[in-house]
This record gives structure tokens, sequence and C-alpha cells, in this order.
């Protein structure tokens, strides 16, 4: 298998490129590990004491992550995420309602979007909603969303693994 987390040939090795390349690779790993799963084997929850853990509603949460933390936090837009004071982790529950291959879609399309805002945007300008408490700059939120996709494709593996069998990147 040909890594991903690397620059393509004649590609710049410069701090953005190596930054959304890595992002990327996250991204098409967070796919690969849902991709080709039955509606039922991605929606399992096989954790009982994690009843939310479900292969579907993982990349859902990565969708709204970065929706969340690029659209509202950076750029200063609206949150239109589904969560409420109720149901703080709607978008997990969302997840499983939807057909995971909208589910996918869906993810997809909001990693091309936050890849191509990262491409423009300074990385070092404070996000739209810094405040002194938070100044943070789009270099840390762009840090952070490859943190946490990769933090959640450890979960990836293993509930793919137990859905099953496969195993690897």
């Amino acid at each position: 298998m040909t890594r991903g987390d690397r620059p393509g040939e004649g590609e710049s090795w410069d701090e953005r490129n190596l930054l959304l390349t890595m992002l990327r690779h996250t991204q098409e790993t967070a796919v690969r590990k849902v991709s080709g799963l039955s509606q039922e084997l991605a929606s399992a929850t096989p954790l009982p004491t994690s009843p939310r853990m479900a292969l579907a509603n993982v990349l859902n949460h990565l969708r709204w992550v970065e929706r969340s933390w690029v659209n509202d936090r950076l750029l200063g837009g609206e949150d239109d995420g589904p969560w409420t004071k109720e149901n703080p982790d709607a978008e997990f529950d969302e997840g499983s309602a939807l057909p995971i291959d909208e589910v996918i879609r869906l993810y997809e399309e909001e990693a091309a979007r936050t890849r191509a805002v990262f491409a423009e945007h300074d990385l070092d300008a404070l996000m739209a909603k810094a405040t002194p408490e938070h100044p943070l700059t789009a270099r840390w939120i762009l840090l952070h969303l490859i943190e946490e996709t990769a933090r959640h494709n450890g979960h990836l593996d293993i509930l793919r693994e137990m859905a099953d069998g496969d195993v690897g990147d």
C-alpha cells in the first residue's frame, strides 16, 4: 500500500503542505475504516459501556467536529451542528440514522471543504471567535483536527476489527 502521509512526487515539503497532507491522510484513513460495511455492521454498537460507539457514528462525529471548528470558530459562522443542550451528542445518534453511504459522502464533502479552507487561510490568524482565554490560531485548529481524526481512527480500527475482522491501515 502506498503511504498517504507524505507529499507526492514534486510536491512541496513546506509546513502547510505537510499539515494538509497529514490531515488528508487521517481523513482518508477514517473513510477506509468505514467503507464496504453493511448498514447493520456500520451502525452496530458492540461496546456495552459506550452505546453510541459505532463506526457510522464516529465518522459522523468527525464530520461535525470539522464543520464546527472551521465554519463556526475559525470563520465566525453559525454553529449549525445537530447537538442541543438536551442531546449534546446528537451527531453520534445521527450517524446511525443515516445510510452509511450518505455518512461517508457527507464526511468526504466536509473534509474537502476543510482542506480547501486551510489551503488558503493564514495559519497565524486568530480564529474569528477567539477570546483572551482562547486565542487560538488557524494553525492550532488544523493541528487539533489532525489529532482528533487520528485519535478517532484508533477507535475506528478497533470497531472495524470487531465488526468483520478487518485489520490494518
